[in-house]
């Protein structure tokens, strides 16, 4: 219409200015143009309505996973090594709980202390219900994995809302319902990387409640959500130093009460997690977490055969369960610390960008780091926006600074490690977006 923008401009009559709108709008239904401006008329209706546009995105999201799967048939998992593919470590131990009523990895009869148990529990209950690695196991098991991908859309769309708005809520949970990497985890892969996301965004929505709230009671239902995270995967157990500093931080002048409320959370997740680890603690026969491992990571890490992506032991050792893995890994850090310095170089690069070999001819991997890296310049670019203010993103912001550590001080074998940051990168580079759409 601001092609009749002249028409304020001339004096005359209101009858000659609706007989020129009248005559304009007979043009556009002549041209085509009608459909355009219903468009979007629709999309502004859209955009409006906050319930349509939530459900759209959960919507799209599940369906998006289920039709993938189906059209790829990606519910055909290949049965060599024993279904190995099929939930890899998670479902063999499936398949013994199902069998030998045993928490095991190897044989059915040794129990297993390096992998956490919550997804091995769930793929179980699914094998009783559908039988042990069939194709209706797997269609079910991907089909819930792609719920949990539309009810973490739901969160996204919540958890961008309260950090900054309907556009970028709209936008996070669109780009999330279509982001690659979330498609594949939920159809290529039975394993905890959605559910993972689930809880993070969980976590997330209670934690940033927390300084308002007068009830301790959220802190002990964000420290429950912690426990079933760690038990689901251990790999963001940074939160138990995360969550606290955000709130000692943002909490200038309740820096008491906040200090409470850290207490509580980490006390309530510790209670979730005690009976596990008093477990790992008798199987293993030392104290130990609900995983055990950590030691053998950091020697996988840093030793002669290192190269910051690949698990490999220095040639001519065996893997030994009763090893002293972190004083090997600590004294080789200790004697060696320029190829330590070189390493952890190495390492940053590979987790923010392209794992070397993770992908045959390597071009699945490239496609991701190019998909992943303008998302993370946008992302960088609404994080240091002039004005942000730190209490809006500095929950996030400190899990993307703690949480690669680890990372970085051992190896990054897998992207699946990275993705438990991918989500929330996307709101962040949503807000980027923003800020740069109104620039222009």
């Amino acid at each position: 219409m601001e092609h009749l923008n002249f028409i304020k401009d001339v004096n005359v009559s209101n009858t000659f200015k609706e007989i020129l709108r009248c005559e304009y709008n007979r043009l556009l239904v002549k041209k085509g143009v009608r459909p355009v401006l219903r468009l979007k008329g629709y999309l502004t209706s859209w955009f409006n309505n906050r319930n349509r546009a939530i459900w759209t995105a959960s919507i799209l999201a599940f369906v998006i996973r289920v039709g993938t799967s189906f059209a790829l048939e990606t519910y055909k998992f290949n049965s060599t090594r024993d279904h190995w593919a099929f939930g890899h470590e998670w479902g063999r131990i499936a398949k013994w709980i199902v069998e030998n009523k045993m928490f095991s990895l190897v044989d059915g009869s040794t129990p297993a202390t390096i992998t956490d148990p919550l997804y091995a529990f769930l793929i179980a209950a699914f094998f009783y219900m559908f039988g042990t690695f069939t194709t209706s196991a797997a269609i079910a098991l991907i089909l819930f994995q792609s719920f949990v991908c539309a009810l973490s859309t739901w969160a996204i769309f919540v958890l961008a809302e309260k950090l900054y708005g309907p556009f970028e809520a709209r936008l996070s949970s669109l780009l999330f319902a279509c982001y690659p990497a979330s498609i594949f985890f939920a159809v290529g892969r039975i394993a905890p990387s959605s559910l993972s996301i689930l809880l993070l965004c969980l976590i997330f929505l209670v934690v940033l409640a927390l300084p308002d709230s007068p009830r301790l009671r959220l802190a002990v239902l964000g420290g429950f959500l912690m426990g079933l995270l760690v038990l689901t995967s251990s790999t963001p157990l940074s939160l138990f130093l995360v969550i606290p500093l955000w709130l000692f931080l943002v909490g200038k002048e309740q820096r008491a009460r906040m200090i409470v409320i850290a207490l509580i959370f980490i006390g309530s997740a510790t209670l979730v997690l005690v009976p596990w680890s008093v477990r790992n603690s008798i199987t293993h026969g030392q104290a130990s977490f609900t995983k055990t491992g950590l030691g053998m990571v950091l020697w996988l890490g840093n030793n002669p055969a290192a190269n910051g992506y690949r698990d490999k032991f220095p040639a001519g050792t065996r893997f030994d369960s009763e090893a002293p893995y972190l004083q090997m890994a600590v004294s080789w850090i200790a004697g060696n610390p320029q190829e330590f310095v070189i390493l952890t170089l190495k390492r940053i690069k590979y987790f923010w960008y392209q794992i070397p070999g993770r992908f045959s001819g390597g071009g699945v991997g490239l496609l991701q780091a190019w998909i992943f890296m303008p998302v993370l310049g946008l992302a960088l670019w609404g994080a240091v926006w002039p004005g942000e203010k730190f209490e809006r993103v500095g929950l996030l912001l400190l899990f993307f600074a703690i949480f690669p550590i680890l990372f970085y001080v051992t190896f990054v074998p897998y992207y699946r490690h990275r993705f438990h940051i991918e989500p929330f990168v996307l709101i962040l580079s949503s807000a980027g977006l923003h800020r740069f759409r109104a620039m222009l």
